[in-house]
């Protein structure tokens, strides 16, 4: 886990707990969805600013507005970009916390290196399900 921003403080403790619930997601995935799912070998997480991971949507998806998370996979392995600012906003947005918003956009970018995909409608339901459900079973009881 690297935080990469300075727009918003983000605790070492926070990013060791975002660490184990990528963990536990993965394990989660390879337990219960294997026959489904191809696991990553190893994943790169950043927490940037919104200004960073504007440059990298233009860059790669050729839209210079900031997103909350981008995913990219390198064969066996990945990088996960996670804007801090826009999980900020959104979770004011939604009325969530930001340690449920960083942890949905995690849990996002991990399902799309495990194989799922988002690009047509059913296939978008099927993984917000999903990822919904991972998260609240990550988040119990905090």
């Amino acid at each position: 886990m690297y935080n990469r921003q300075s727009q918003i403080e983000v605790s070492a403790k926070f990013a060791d707990l975002l660490e184990n619930l990528g963990e536990l997601t993965l394990g989660i995935l390879e337990e219960r969805y294997l026959a489904r799912v191809r696991m990553p070998g190893s994943v790169q997480v950043s927490l940037v600013d919104d200004g960073e991971i504007s440059r990298v949507h233009a860059q790669f998806m050729d839209n210079p507005d900031p997103t909350d998370v981008i995913t990219f996979p390198y064969g066996d392995d990945g990088e996960i970009l996670i804007s801090v600012e826009t999980a900020e906003r959104q979770a004011r947005e939604y009325k969530s916390s930001f340690d449920r918003e960083i942890t949905l956009y995690l849990v996002h970018g991990l399902l799309h290196l495990a194989g799922y995909d988002d690009s047509s409608e059913v296939a978008r339901g099927e993984m917000e399900e999903l990822q919904e459900a991972l998260v609240s079973e990550l988040l119990e009881g905090e």
